[in-house]
């Protein structure tokens, strides 16, 4: 069953398991839990209150204070004034207060109690068990070392009362016996409230960790669902929505006006989605035609998954964009269109190779001028034909990029100087920006020079053909958002049409008589390769330029063995 909600996940090794008996008796720090202290600071006040109010009024003499009525209402007084006052100094301190002030509280009580057993004739009443309610309090609010000293407090106590009483010949060893077996049962008592009380807060803190991963795989599960491109759609037998995510509703569009499919809205409200899943129940085997949404029309390609649970059995529905499986498939197609041109083009070279010197041995025999431009029309298609039968197998052999940390100023200004070397303008103008000296960027040097000749001869062309001039210009920038480089090749041309834009990185787009049209694809695709981007800035008020912007240098990258 899918899983929604939405924060750090608590790690596995950090779940504190459940520790042994000696563990659990160590001075570890105890947290107070505050209900449970409201509940022993209202119990400790009720009873200081009983007891005021029983010696006041003597409804029991017989019981309460019958060895010493004089020391247990004085106890009792101080015990009840103490009491008053403790509330308002808790709740002051959010009812979590300083270890001090909790062994305080119970050394209090412990004192108390003991005087007022004495005040009724020692073990032989009940006021002992109120002793030891004192004592597994001590177990569960503080460390176990001072739990252990408060019974062991109370202990001697009491035992010194019954051994100096038998001393000085006013009581028996009957009662010194049952002094040391009362003082055992508050010692394993105080063992015992230790013991659980450890047991149930590491469960608590098991408890509290196994949630924190749940909650946290939860919205993992919600994250992950709804980042998929494929709609997600689970509904029970009812047709009641479950859970979607928000492509699933991008995907289907609004419902009712405005508003989108959202949980706890019936599938029935698109009945054509509920004959889908029908169909799928007849036939699980069947592929679904593709459904075209009249409210978003985007066409889907649907599927069904069924969830088996305990009470009740859910469905998932996918929900997939067509256009993206038909993208996918044109992809498929143009990689086999691609090693069928390569194929073609390298067929083409032998044949073409006899073609062309076949023209240039008819261009050195003594033939008239009309047969010379025919040559020379040979010749040029020839040329351009073995240009682009070059491209074409430079696309199909493209290597493995070496990718290393380089400088991108350095490139750039090889190139620079490689195309003012090649002759092939004359008196070429290449402006390069001096601030990005410092850029340095994750790519293969060699392919990087190839995609900025590729660009600054393009700029070149165009610059000259506008304006006479070849003229070009390299800026280099930082995206301070991102702290990525990035180069900008500017010209002087008349610039990208809008019709243009979209087509100018497809391959055998030119608009050029002479061009292949493979210049920017290839440039764009060993970009790609590099984990660059290279697009066209268009801009309405400035001229336009391409623009590379590079990968983090601190990422590491396939290939970025070494840096340079």
């Amino acid at each position: 069953m899918l899983q929604d909600g939405t924060a750090g996940v608590m790690p596995i090794a950090d779940r504190q398991p459940i520790k042994s008996l000696a563990t659990d008796l160590s001075d570890s720090d105890i947290t107070i839990d505050p209900r449970l202290l409201r509940v022993y600071v209202s119990y400790r006040l009720l009873l200081a209150i009983l007891f005021l109010v029983i010696v006041q009024l003597q409804l029991a003499p017989n019981y309460l204070g019958s060895n010493n009525h004089q020391l247990f209402s004085l106890t009792s007084s101080i015990y009840c004034i103490i009491n008053i006052s403790t509330v308002p100094l808790f709740h002051l301190q959010r009812w979590k207060p300083g270890e001090t002030w909790v062994f305080a509280m119970l050394f209090v009580d412990t004192i108390a109690l003991t005087m007022m057993m004495h005040a009724s004739g020692g073990q032989d009443g009940s006021l002992g068990y109120l002793l030891m309610v004192t004592v597994a309090a001590s177990g569960i609010f503080q460390r176990s070392i001072l739990a252990l000293a408060l019974a062991a407090t109370a202990s001697c106590i009491l035992i010194s009362i019954a051994l100096t009483a038998y001393l000085m010949g006013d009581g028996d060893d009957a009662a010194v016996i049952r002094s040391g077996v009362f003082g055992i049962l508050l010692f394993a008592t105080a063992v015992v409230f230790i013991f659980l009380s450890k047991r149930l807060t590491a469960a608590q803190e098991i408890a509290l960790a196994e949630s924190r991963i749940a909650l946290q795989l939860q919205r993992l599960n919600n994250l992950v669902i709804n980042k998929m491109r494929t709609g997600i759609l689970v509904f029970d037998d009812d047709y009641r929505i479950e859970q979607l995510n928000e492509r699933a509703s991008m995907l289907i569009g609004p419902i009712g006006g405005s508003r989108l499919l959202a949980r706890e809205d019936q599938l029935t409200r698109l009945p054509e989605l509920v004959a889908y899943h029908r169909d799928w129940i007849a036939n699980p085997r069947r592929q679904l035609p593709t459904y075209h949404s009249t409210r978003s029309n985007i066409p889907l390609q649907i599927s069904f998954s069924q969830v088996e649970g305990e009470a009740h059995n859910d469905t998932i529905m996918f929900l997939e964009d067509a256009r993206t499986l038909s993208q996918h498939a044109q992809q498929l197609k143009n990689n086999s269109l691609g090693r069928l041109t390569a194929s073609i083009a390298h067929e083409i070279r032998n044949p073409l190779g006899a073609i062309s010197h076949a023209a240039q041995l008819l261009d050195e025999a003594e033939l008239g001028g009309e047969e010379k431009k025919l040559i020379e029309v040979v010749l040029r298609h020839s040329s351009r034909v073995d240009e682009l039968v070059q491209d074409i197998m430079q696309l199909s052999r493209q290597k493995i990029p070496n990718i290393r940390i380089i400088s991108i100023y350095d490139i750039c200004l090889a190139t620079k100087t490689q195309i003012e070397e090649s002759g092939e303008f004359s008196n070429p103008h290449i402006e390069l920006d001096t601030q990005g000296m410092a850029l340095h960027a994750p790519f293969d040097a060699s392919q990087l020079q190839q995609v900025m000749t590729n660009l600054l001869t393009n700029a070149l062309r165009h610059s000259e053909k506008q304006t006479d001039i070849p003229w070009a210009r390299i800026e280099f920038a930082i995206q301070r958002d991102i702290n990525l480089a990035e180069v900008r090749i500017y010209d002087r041309g008349s610039g990208v049409t809008e019709e243009s834009r979209e087509k100018i990185f497809e391959p055998f787009f030119t608009t050029e008589k002479t061009g292949t049209g493979l210049g920017l694809y290839i440039a764009r695709g060993l970009c790609e390769i590099n984990f660059a981007t290279l697009s066209y800035i268009y801009k309405t008020q400035s001229p336009g330029y391409f623009q590379i912007v590079f990968s983090d240098p601190a990422k590491q990258l396939p290939g970025n063995t070494a840096n340079e």
